[in-house]
């Protein structure tokens, strides 16, 4: 009985986040291929982490460029280490999103812990990259599964960018990459955001 509880359980897994469940490469044969960035790319009720280059166009792409000021916010952006550039952006892109300025990692918990429990906008995305590194290996992991929890209570799809792979329950890793050099920054941001591509990651326990 105990059995086929479990595999009913795997099989429920599979079905939610087929992303996680895809098998890693054996030795010899080719690594999954890249895809265009999208961001219904992230199961809702769980947690994605992002780690790798061309982090900062992952806040250009979910931003876009509309004409029009938004009624509403689409997502919370919560900056960890108070990074984000809002000049660079225009007034209707801005409004697209809820600005949570941050100075520690402890104060970064804090508020994602809050406002993934409020569940009122299914879409956060929590920025670490700008917290030092010593600082982020200190965060238990009791810490993200209790956001893990929060997320699949509240169906929010909550979304890691990191400088490395720090959340040991993410249901989808994956490395983002925009290949880009110097001489690529005299491009517009839409062509540079449409060179995004994310390489899934194998799936491994870390911290």
């Amino acid at each position: 009985m105990a059995v086929a509880v479990i595999e009913q359980l795997r099989k429920q897994l599979r079905e939610q986040f087929p992303q996680a469940h895809v098998a890693p490469p054996i030795a010899g044969e080719e690594a999954p291929p890249e895809q265009p960035f999208d961001p219904a790319f992230f199961p809702p009720g769980a947690i994605s982490e992002v780690i790798g280059s061309g982090l900062s166009l992952l806040v250009a792409g979910l931003l876009g460029e509309p004409q029009e000021i938004a009624p509403l916010p689409d997502f919370i952006l919560i900056d960890g280490g108070d990074q984000f550039d809002p000049a660079s952006f225009t007034p209707e892109a801005c409004s697209r999103l809820v600005w949570v300025r941050c100075g520690t990692a402890i104060e970064m918990l804090k508020a994602t812990d809050l406002l993934v429990r409020d569940a009122n906008i299914p879409f956060v995305l929590l920025d670490t990259c700008g917290i030092g590194r010593r600082e982020l290996s200190g965060i238990p992991a009791s810490a993200w599964w209790r956001l893990k929890l929060a997320a699949a209570t509240g169906n929010c799809r909550l979304v890691v960018m990191s400088p490395v792979a720090q959340v040991p329950c993410a249901a989808v890793r994956v490395a983002l990459n925009g290949r880009l050099g110097l001489e690529d920054f005299e491009f517009p941001r839409r062509e540079l955001v449409s060179r995004l591509r994310v390489v899934p990651e194998r799936m491994k326990r870390v911290n």
